[in-house]
């Protein structure tokens, strides 16, 4: 399974989600991306947090709404795309880019133009309100890769992981995982105790190799192994975390971010990280 990287907008699924939501794809093109769509639980979440992502900007633009000088703003916007022929025509492109989106986001639309004369008020000067579009609009903090990988994992369910890949499966996926990483991932060296593998998956974020490593625990259901090769010169020592629900442990070793995930305790996922890493060195 291939699956395009989860960054930001400048990747070119990105694109072809928007258009999709924009209703500018043709049938055929519709139709080849639904089909990717139910294959690719990463491409699904990437999908679901661009149709989610304005939810958060809507209250705020709203509050300008209704404090903001709109007529002054109004004729400093006019005033602005008269003298430049470009921002007219990048106007009126952004227009068309949002009109597919009526369904989903109509309730944007009267604030949404209001975003723009506020971003005019901060070219102008006004500050007070430059800042609250800049904290409307700007993330805190690009995606980290525990995060993505935590978003497309919610997918998976014991029945994702009830059929074991035979043993040439199983060396294929484990052959291109090493070669991918540049790291030897053999059966011992992934071996978990008593929750059986179920599949090694490469993916890939922001240009990284991402490798997942998936097991049934026959206790606690899906748990994934994963493995980036970020290039980080600092170590770091296995920390725990609960990101969207899951209990996660990661850490850092060798340019290499690693990660247990999945809703077992986390006692559970430490005694694994020590076991994988136990294993890890004895390979290397």
């Amino acid at each position: 399974m291939t699956v395009g990287s989860m960054a930001e907008s400048d990747i070119p699924d990105d694109a072809l989600l928007t258009a999709w939501l924009d209703g500018e794809l043709d049938a055929s093109e519709r139709l080849a991306l639904e089909t990717r769509l139910r294959q690719e639980p990463l491409l699904a979440a990437r999908l679901e947090r661009l149709q989610e992502g304005g939810e958060g900007i809507a209250p705020a633009l709203a509050m300008l709404a209704g404090s903001a000088p709109e007529a002054r703003l109004r004729a400093m916007l006019a005033a602005q795309l008269a003298g430049q022929p470009q921002a007219r025509v990048d106007a009126a492109k952004s227009g068309r880019r949002w009109s597919g989106l009526s369904g989903l986001m109509q309730p944007w639309r009267p604030v949404a133009a209001l975003a723009s004369l506020v971003l005019v008020a901060l070219v102008a000067g006004g500050i007070g309100y430059g800042l609250a579009l800049r904290h409307a609009e700007m993330p805190a903090e690009r995606e980290t890769w525990l995060q993505a990988v935590a978003e497309y994992w919610r997918f998976t369910t014991a029945e994702t992981l009830a059929l074991a890949p035979s043993a040439d499966l199983a060396a294929s996926q484990l052959q291109l995982a090493s070669t991918a990483l540049g790291l030897p991932l053999t059966p011992d060296v992934i071996a978990a105790g008593d929750a059986p593998f179920r599949g090694a998956q490469l993916y890939g974020f922001e240009g990284k190799p991402l490798v997942q490593i998936a097991y049934l625990d026959p206790d606690y259901g899906p748990i994934a192994f994963c493995i980036i090769r970020n290039g980080a010169a600092e170590d770091s020592a296995p920390a725990t975390a609960e990101i969207e629900g899951f209990s996660v442990v990661h850490w850092q070793e060798d340019g290499y971010g690693r990660m247990l995930i999945g809703r077992a305790p986390v006692a559970r996922l430490e005694a694994m990280a020590g076991r994988l890493k136990a294993e890890a060195g004895q390979g290397a």
